[in-house]
C-alpha cells in the first residue's frame, strides 16, 4: 500500500494535545489475521550492569469496538530503544480492534511509544508516553526521534518521554499494565484533537487483560536501583529541562542534566544550576572525562571546589 511520508498522530505536549507527524515507519506491517500491534521502547543503552534497560512484554489484547474481547498474541523481550512486533490472533479476522491492552512482566519496561495497524492496512493508534507523563504515570525522558512537530509547535524533532509499566511493581511502578483506545490517538485528529488526552488510557496493577477500568493506584517513595544512582544523562534537547523532570511527582531515573542548565538529582528532587549559567555559591560544575559533578563553594573566605556527585558514567543526548 503507498503511503506518505508521514501521517498524523496525537501527541501531547505539556497537558494539550497537538497534531505530530509520526514517521511511517512507526507501524508494523499489515497482515490479515489481526491487528498489528508495534511497541517502542524508549532510552538509550545506560548501562544497566548486566540487565537490559528494555523489558519483557507479556501479551497484548485486542477488544472490538464494542470492548469486547477479540484476541490475543505473546509477548517479547524489548532491549533499550528497540521494537517489538506483534500480530493479535483474532477468532474474527475482519474485526477491527478498537481497544487494545498490553501487560508487562515483572521486567520494567519504559514505553516510549505504541502503534496500531488494522487487518486491512489502515492505521489507527499512536499512543505515546507523553500521554503516561501527562496523566500521573512513572515516566522518564527519552532520546528516541518519533516524528516531527507541527509548525504551530515551532516545527522540528518529536521526542516522545517514555512510560513505565512493571509486573512486579519494583521500586513501587504501580502498574503493570494499559489500555487504550486505539482511535483515540490515531490520524482522526478533528475527531479526537478536543477530547481529554487522559481519559482515552486506563492502566491496571496486575499483569493480565484490562476488561474495563483498573483499581486506582496511589505512588510510593521509589528507591533508584545501584545502577541508576551510577549513571548521568546530560540532554541537549530543548524540550527536555531539568526543572520538569525533577519538578514532577512521577518521574524515576538517572541523575539529568537538561537543556535549561541544571542539575536534577533524581533521588531527592532537587534542581541545582550549572555554574556555567548562574555563578553563585553551591552550584556545579561537570567533570566529564572524571565522571563528577564539582560543587563550588565558599570556604574560609575563599572559593573551593569539592566533589558533590561521581558516576560510572555520563550519556549525552543531543550533543
Amino acid at each position: 500500500m503507498s503511503v506518505g511520508p508521514i501521517v498524523d498522530a496525537i501527541g501531547v505536549v505539556g497537558s494539550l494535545l497537538t497534531t505530530i507527524g509520526f514517521a511511517q515507519a512507526n507501524w508494523g506491517s499489515t497482515h490479515p489475521e489481526g491487528a498489528t500491534v508495534r511497541i517502542k521502547a524508549g532510552l538509550p543503552d545506560l548501562d544497566k550492569e548486566g540487565d537490559s534497560l528494555g523489558g519483557s512484554i507479556n501479551h497484548v489484547y485486542a477488544f472490538d469496538v464494542r470492548n469486547g474481547y477479540a484476541g490475543q498474541a505473546d509477548g517479547c523481550h524489548i532491549d533499550s530503544g528497540g521494537i517489538c512486533d506483534m500480530t493479535i490472533d483474532q477468532p474474527v479476522s475482519g474485526r477491527r480492534a478498537g481497544y487494545i491492552s498490553i501487560s508487562n512482566d515483572n521486567d520494567a519496561t519504559c514505553i516510549a511509544w505504541v502503534t496500531v495497524q488494522q487487518f486491512d492496512g489502515t492505521r489507527s493508534g499512536a499512543w505515546t508516553g507523553d500521554v503516561g507523563y501527562a496523566c500521573g504515570q512513572t515516566w522518564y525522558n527519552s532520546v528516541e526521534v518519533a516524528g516531527t512537530l507541527s509548525e504551530e509547535q515551532g516545527g522540528g524533532n518529536y521526542i516522545p518521554k517514555c512510560t513505565w509499566l512493571d509486573g512486579d511493581h519494583t521500586n513501587d511502578i504501580a502498574n503493570a499494565a494499559l489500555k487504550f483506545d486505539t482511535l483515540a490517538y490515531g490520524e482522526n485528529v478533528k475527531d479526537t484533537a478536543g477530547k481529554n488526552a487522559c481519559g482515552p488510557t486506563i492502566y491496571g496493577s496486575e499483569n493480565e487483560p484490562i476488561a474495563d477500568k483498573p483499581a486506582s493506584a496511589k505512588r510510593n517513595t521509589r528507591v533508584r536501583p545501584t545502577w541508576m544512582k551510577n549513571q548521568l544523562v546530560m540532554s541537549n534537547h530543548t524540550s527536555q529541562p531539568a526543572e520538569e523532570l525533577c519538578t514532577s511527582a512521577t518521574s524515576w531515573g538517572p541523575d539529568f542534566i537538561g537543556s535549561d542548565a541544571k542539575f536534577c538529582d533524581m533521588e531527592s528532587k532537587k534542581l541545582s544550576p550549572l555554574c556555567s549559567s548562574q555563578n553563585v555559591d553551591g552550584c556545579l560544575d561537570i567533570n566529564e572525562g572524571g565522571g563528577q559533578l564539582m560543587k563550588r563553594m565558599k570556604v574560609a573566605r575563599r572559593d573551593t571546589s569539592v566533589v558533590h556527585k561521581s558516576y560510572k558514567k555520563v550519556h549525552k543526548w543531543g550533543h
